[in-house]
């Protein structure tokens, strides 16, 4: 089990820490609490109470300043800033996280948004310079004749798969009626 300790983040002056292991980095609850000034006890115990983030607690051992080692519970990388979103206080230092919460996602979701309704603005421009190109093509007798041949193309597939589907039945009835199984899969 490889594990390793390294600076996560420095917040209001402070530097929390995370362990890494297995390639999941897990953060320790309670000096994240510290820095954000809101209660761990009660943090503790909803984070426990949660269907979801209860599950997720776990106990790891993450070195602290001055060499020691301290068991700490934590929380999985993924969890932690939805749950730190989450946490109901009028602490300074949370609604300035909040704030910065509410930025990003905005960004990330108008950016989305944004960018669909300009892809969806492009595809409609193309589709209507293809269909001004068609309407030109139509008064020419080769595109004309391409077309033609292009519907009659489709209609022979159509009736080659039905053929096809004909014959398969003939020999699965073949094979059935000899008491062979055979599967159409």
């Amino acid at each position: 089990m490889k594990q390793s300790i390294v600076k996560f983040l420095e917040f209001k002056g402070k530097t929390l820490l995370f362990i890494a292991k297995n390639g999941i980095y897990y953060i320790a609850i309670k000096p994240v609490c510290e820095v954000l000034n809101v209660d761990y006890i009660r943090q503790f115990k909803n984070l426990s109470e949660d269907p979801i983030l209860g599950p997720a607690l776990s106990k790891q051992t993450i070195q602290v300043p001055g060499d020691q080692a301290r068991n700490m519970v934590c929380l999985p990388e993924r969890y932690i800033y939805g749950w730190i979103f989450s946490i109901r206080s009028e602490a300074k230092e949370l609604i300035d996280y909040k704030r910065q919460c509410y930025d990003i996602l905005y960004e990330h979701f108008h950016g989305i948004m944004t960018n669909r309704k300009d892809l969806l603005r492009e595809k409609a421009s193309i589709q209507a310079k293809r269909h001004e190109i068609e309407e030109i093509l139509k008064t020419n007798d080769a595109f004309n004749k391409l077309e033609e041949l292009r519907a009659e193309e489709a209609r022979l597939g159509i009736s080659l798969k039905k053929l096809d589907r004909q014959e398969f039945e003939e020999v699965a009835d073949l094979f059935t009626n000899s008491g062979v199984e055979f599967s159409n899969s």
